[in-house]
């Protein structure tokens, strides 16, 4: 059985293309999940953000990227998307190894 975000991947994979079988997904497409799904916001992640790393996740001459790629493209955004949100608890840690 497919997880919730496989599932998303292949309904966007297949938007607006007829011949998809939606086990790829092409750059435009990604966009449209990122800033869809509120991963890009325009501060913290924006579009060029998006393209980079559909571009550094692909193949050298691919136009599309797998399932497998994608989620490694969910790791490095989601990296920059919640960075505040993963430092923080770092920082109070920090702070009570420092005060205790």
């Amino acid at each position: 059985m497919a997880s919730e975000a496989e599932k998303t991947f292949r309904r966007f994979a297949v938007f607006g293309e007829s011949s998809s079988t939606g086990t790829e997904i092409n750059n435009k497409n990604f966009s449209k999940l990122c800033k869809d799904c509120g991963i890009m916001d325009g501060k913290t992640v924006t579009s060029t953000d998006v393209d980079i790393v559909f571009s550094k996740v692909k193949a050298k001459n691919a136009r599309t990227v797998s399932f497998q790629q994608f989620q490694e493209a969910m790791k490095e955004l989601g990296k920059k998307r919640f960075k505040a949100r993963i430092q923080r608890p770092v920082v109070l840690l920090k702070q009570q190894l420092w005060v205790g």
